[in-house]
């Protein structure tokens, strides 16, 4: 017996077919086109606009269900590539489809992490390479679990991470922005900027000369804190304490800038060079995002010729803090890599962590900072000066 199969989308089909029943009983009804224009469909129509299929051989036509049914892995974005600018400021990160992301910091690799769900990475997928990058240490991704891509990016120090921007559905970048992301500056010109550095008058012949250089100031206050806190707030009074020191000690200071003027790089290295400094100290205080309260203690960089300069600063600053101890290390500040004599880069504390901020506003911890740093550097100039290394 003829089987007939429905889906009814109204009152009059119901009807129609109820009307129809003793006729399928009677006798055979052919499967034929003309036969199945009389009830009334249109048999040219595609299947998925039927609400009544006939089947002599009684099984459903199910060509127009798997028609619109999808691999799920054929919705997934694939992460096609992720590229630093040739600024080397940028991340770009490409796929074939829409991205959606998440991004935050990781507590376990204090990296910042951009997590990419419904993805996948290409199966030609390249790490970009950070080595000639000023602001990115590196970068790294990996597929978490099937559908989920992590990317994560360590900031080089001194360097701050944007928010993601999504030029195209497909497309993320994420700027980080600090001062040695800039391009490399111009070559030397001493009539440039040489306005706001102070001069130095004329230092006697053998006299130890340091060059003090009190970080940002001026239009930029450089890293901003809980309560408000910057950096400019920190570093302007203790370089000044710290040249007092020393000069206590006979040592002759240089200060890149006497007050809270807008001094660029260039001139602040070029200063020292030009003075033919032993020794060349920049002090700064450090930053991460606001939501990283946990990240607290003292770092001491270097590039080349500085290492022995940062190890026993560093050492007098753990000693006067307790620590936390976040190290000494290597980094292609432009202060660092400019400057012909042994020099360092302090970062006396985070203006956003929750004890290192408490501390740094309190002028008598910033004292103790200050002894602690006249006296590292004493040390070396006792051990190293005159000689190779001074």
């Amino acid at each position: 017996m003829l089987r007939v199969h429905w889906w009814l989308s109204s009152l009059t089909s119901v009807l129609m077919l109820a009307h129809l029943a003793p006729i399928a009983q009677a006798s055979p009804i052919k499967t034929s086109t003309p036969d199945v224009k009389t009830l009334g469909f249109d048999a040219s129509a595609p299947p998925n606009s039927l609400n009544v299929a006939v089947d002599s051989q009684g099984a459903e036509d199910d060509s127009s269900v798997d028609s619109l049914s999808q691999s799920p892995r054929s919705s997934m974005a694939t992460i096609e590539a992720i590229d630093i600018t040739i600024e080397g400021n940028r991340i770009l990160i490409r796929a074939d489809r829409p991205l959606d992301q998440r991004s935050y910091w990781d507590r376990n690799t204090l990296a910042y992490q951009i997590e990419i769900r419904g993805a996948r990475l290409s199966q030609n997928f390249q790490p970009p390479n950070a080595q000639d990058s000023q602001a990115i240490s590196w970068v790294r991704a990996e597929q978490a679990d099937p559908e989920t891509v992590m990317v994560r990016i360590m900031p080089a120090p001194q360097v701050s991470v944007g928010e993601i921007n999504q030029p195209s559905p497909s497309l993320l970048s994420l700027e980080l922005n600090g001062y040695q992301a800039t391009m490399p500056l111009p070559p030397p010109d001493l009539g440039s900027g040489m306005a706001n550095v102070p001069d130095p008058g004329t230092i006697p012949e053998g006299q130890v000369v340091i060059v003090l250089d009190p970080g940002h100031g001026g239009s930029d206050p450089g890293a901003v804190g809980i309560g408000g806190l910057s950096e400019t707030d920190i570093v302007n009074p203790m370089s000044h304490r710290i040249r007092d020191l020393l000069e206590e000690e006979g040592v002759r200071v240089i200060l890149t800038r006497e007050d809270n003027r807008t001094v660029d790089l260039q001139p602040r290295v070029e200063l020292a060079n030009r003075l033919d400094a032993n020794l060349f100290v920049s002090i700064h205080a450090n930053a991460i995002s606001m939501s990283r309260p946990d990240v607290n203690g003292v770092e001491t960089y270097y590039f080349q010729s500085g290492q022995q300069l940062a190890r026993t600063i560093h050492g007098h600053l753990l000693e006067a803090t307790g620590g936390p101890d976040r190290g000494v290390r290597t980094a292609r500040f432009y202060v660092l890599r400019h400057t012909r004599m042994p020099a360092v880069l302090l970062e006396l504390g985070f203006v956003t962590g929750n004890q290192d901020a408490r501390r740094l506003a309190d002028p008598q911890y910033r004292e103790r900072l200050s002894q602690a740093i006249a006296r590292g550097i004493l040390q070396y100039v006792r051990q190293h000066c005159p000689g190779p290394g001074c």
